[in-house]
């Protein structure tokens, strides 16, 4: 997964882009250029055969989410956050009688 936000200062931009990672993989922006920038990135680098882990293949990207904020005349930011597997988490219970409970 790969968070951007672009514009914003440099804290609100980490914080946007960080949060754009929490959006489900199949939810798009809902600006259209910035939807059609989403699945530009999200071709593009999966075009690259870089692939998981660096070893080669061709999905390097689960998802791109962009988000835009306002911005100083004086600035332009881009900040990118990103969320490899080992960052993900998730739970289960296993109960003695009864179905398995995914935690979210």
């Amino acid at each position: 997964m790969l968070g951007v936000c672009i514009g914003a200062d440099r804290a609100e931009g980490f914080l946007t882009a960080k949060r754009q990672l929490l959006r489900p993989l199949d939810d798009a922006a809902p600006e259209p250029e910035l939807a059609a920038l989403e699945r530009r990135v999200l071709e593009e680098a999966n075009a690259l055969g870089i692939g998981p882990m660096g070893m080669g293949g061709v999905t390097t990207l689960l998802g791109v989410k962009i988000a835009a904020r306002t911005r100083l005349p004086a600035s332009y930011f881009v900040t990118v956050a990103y969320l490899c597997w080992a960052c993900r988490r998730r739970g289960l219970r296993v109960p003695t009688d009864g179905p398995l409970q995914w935690l979210n």
